[in-house]
């Protein structure tokens, strides 16, 4: 609950801080009503409105980009890795989408995950931008499996990662220290992440600008 110190003015001013954030919101519920958050998931934007909103890009990596990363999804038979590219204000883009079908212990498989790891894409000038950071499901297989790959690319290149197993969980939760295995495994926050994009479908595109 809120300070008993704290004035009904301040509260207010609180409040329209975190207008349009829904993270400020949710710590304002929280931890300044002492109320429990109640996500509103039926809140979903329109499919076609969003596919009016698609972009052609005239390169591989649109000229807003200044970051790139990708995350990995693990299953059984096969990998799937989807590469995003950032710019200022979190402005991001879908830049590549790779199935990569296999065992997901043998090793000819892996080798081609390396490999889309290790990719590089070309801005419009011809410069080439490589996968920066790269976050990889453990789950649903041998995590020991993605701990190795973590440790060839680099730990903090190639990051394990894993869903919580509780609501309201920041994005990430990277840990300070190494698990046994000499790995940084990061908790994701699956349903915080997911309202931060329906969120974020909700904004306003600004002049003509998907």
């Amino acid at each position: 609950a809120y300070s008993p110190f704290t004035t009904w003015v301040q509260i207010v001013k609180d409040w329209m801080k975190t207008k349009g954030d829904t993270g400020k919101r949710k710590t304002f519920v929280n931890t300044t009503l002492g109320e429990t958050w109640e996500a509103k998931i039926g809140e979903r934007p329109d499919a076609e409105v969003m596919a009016e909103r698609k972009e052609h890009y005239s390169a591989p990596v649109p000229d807003r980009v200044a970051y790139l990363t990708a995350g990995i999804d693990s299953q059984l038979d096969r990998y799937e890795m989807r590469v995003w590219g950032w710019g200022p204000g979190e402005e991001s883009w879908l830049i590549d989408r790779q199935i990569i079908m296999g065992r997901h212990d043998d090793e000819q498989t892996l080798q081609r995950v390396d490999e889309a790891i290790n990719k590089t894409y070309t801005r419009r000038n011809g410069a080439e931008m490589s996968v920066s950071r790269i976050c990889w499901d453990t789950g649903g297989i041998d995590p020991t499996i993605v701990y190795e790959r973590s440790k060839k690319h680099g730990l903090f290149r190639v990051i394990p990662i894993k869903g919580a197993s509780v609501y309201g969980k920041p994005v990430a939760s990277m840990p300070r220290k190494r698990n046994k295995n000499g790995v940084y495994l990061t908790e994701i926050g699956t349903d915080t992440a997911k309202e931060q994009i329906y969120n974020r479908f909700t904004l306003t595109p600004e002049g003509d600008e998907p």
